[in-house]
């Protein structure tokens, strides 16, 4: 949602931008070129944790209902309507209260509503049940109230048309994209942020990675000359995987694999070693970092890692290889990470599940798998061949080679979003009403 915002700023539009507390926003969005269109409205999303952990049923009530009163308030009290409102884009999930808040919103200041449609909000809920039935039928009753649809994957279109009583009128399909800033990076850009993260990363690492260090070296680059850096000889693999620490992103799988890789090296007496850092913050977090604490391993580390929105994108262009666990509760959406390791020119190796080979061909620009044990196999075969090279660049090995040269030149968010976004958005709030621009 913060690339649509800041494509709506770039082309000269006022944006109310509408969400929780939290994260900090992408720097392009605070941008102070955009300050007099911009308008920022957050709200803290309420939390009980001792309803949530005792009583289930009275918690979900209670999150509905504060919910719509705080969506109610920042939506009709906070948002400006000076210029008016003329279109109200919203994201899917989450789907309750916020359609049925959306769509009275845009009844009563007669604006139009699209929806992004990432998931099924739905399909996150369990497999069966009275709850998830009644969801169904409330994404299924307001889909069709909402003016324009755009789409993550094609399989989701087709499902919007079939099922949710959607007409084709004005639907399209946005694939996510990244970003400009995730593209490849040079040694020299590399290494300024491996310096800054260097004890922390050798912290996860057993010591004798990283004995007879000088300090112009970290565990992947070295400055050789003065300005001058290049791949250090004999560095670890890095393996990257980005996660919100959620139950569709199973971590236990990359430990599981990461314990067959160590026992691998260790029989095969390779002198591969590998580091595999896990991105990101959630809910689950704590869990899995305990896990990983578990591990005793010779060969292989894994630690979590938090990175500021300036950051990621640079540490990502330093992986060898990009690991997607998301596993998608509906079958329909696409991670957004695989798009920023692509950009970025990283392979990726991706959790198999329908509609996955609309971004990850298996061996044509990544690896797909289902269990650890095939991970585990996977992560040996692409991560091997450094051992032949061992002052080969990040990815530039084995098949990691190929199939990075298969992703590169892929289209960005700049050149996505005027073709499959803007025309939906344009059209939803030009039939809305009469008007010769969009304002929010």
């Amino acid at each position: 949602m913060q690339y649509h915002v800041l494509s709506l700023l770039t082309e000269g539009h006022s944006v109310s931008f509408v969400g929780y507390t939290g994260e900090n926003l992408i720097p392009e969005i605070l941008d102070q070129k955009y300050a007099s269109q911009l308008q920022i409205v957050r709200f803290t999303a309420p939390k009980l944790k001792i309803l949530k952990t005792y009583l289930l049923p009275i918690y979900f009530i209670w999150r509905i209902i504060s919910l719509t009163l705080l969506l109610i308030y920042a939506l009709f009290f906070k948002v400006s309507r000076r210029p008016s409102v003329d279109c109200l884009l919203v994201q899917n999930p989450p789907a309750v209260p916020l359609l049925a808040v959306a769509a009275l919103y845009c009844r009563i200041f007669q604006a139009a509503l699209v929806i992004d449609w990432h998931n099924l909000g739905y399909s996150m809920l369990a497999k069966r049940g009275f709850i998830r039935n009644l969801a169904q039928q409330y994404e299924k009753a307001l889909a069709p109230v909402a003016d324009g649809h755009l789409t993550v994957t094609k399989a989701l279109k087709s499902f919007l048309l079939s099922d949710m009583n959607i007409t084709a009128d004005n639907i399209s399909v946005l694939h996510d994209c990244p970003l400009g800033k995730f593209r490849l990076r040079t040694i020299k850009e590399q290494h300024r942020l491996l310096s800054r993260l260097d004890n922390t990363l050798r912290a996860a690492c057993p010591q004798h990675w990283s004995t007879s260090f000088s300090s112009h070296q970290t565990l992947f680059t070295e400055e050789y000359d003065t300005g001058r850096y290049r791949p250090r000889r004999g560095r670890p693999a890095l393996v990257v995987s980005a996660t919100s620490y959620t139950r569709d992103e199973d971590i236990g799988l990359l430990v599981e694999a990461a314990k067959l890789l160590d026992q691998r090296i260790q029989q095969e007496q390779s002198r591969l070693t590998v580091l595999c850092v896990v991105t990101g913050k959630g809910a689950l977090k704590e869990a899995y970092e305990y896990q990983i604490s578990q591990l005793k391993l010779q060969h292989v580390a894994m630690t979590t890692l938090w990175l500021e929105p300036s950051d990621y994108p640079v540490f990502m262009a330093c992986a060898d290889l990009g690991v997607s666990l998301h596993t998608s509760t509906s079958g329909m959406d696409l991670p957004i990470k695989i798009l920023d390791y692509f950009g970025c020119e990283v392979p990726v190796c991706a959790y198999q599940f329908p509609c996955l080979n609309e971004l990850v061909q298996d061996d044509v620009n990544g690896r797909t798998f289902v269990t650890s044990e095939q991970l585990g196999q996977i992560l040996w075969d692409l991560l091997e061949p450094l051992t032949k090279t061992p002052d080969a660049g990040n990815h530039d090995f084995g098949a990691l080679k190929r199939y990075s040269l298969q992703v590169q030149g892929r289209l960005l968010w700049s050149e996505n979003w005027p073709k499959n976004a803007w025309p939906v958005i344009e059209k939803a709030a030009r039939n809305g009403r009469s008007i010769e621009k969009v304002g929010h």
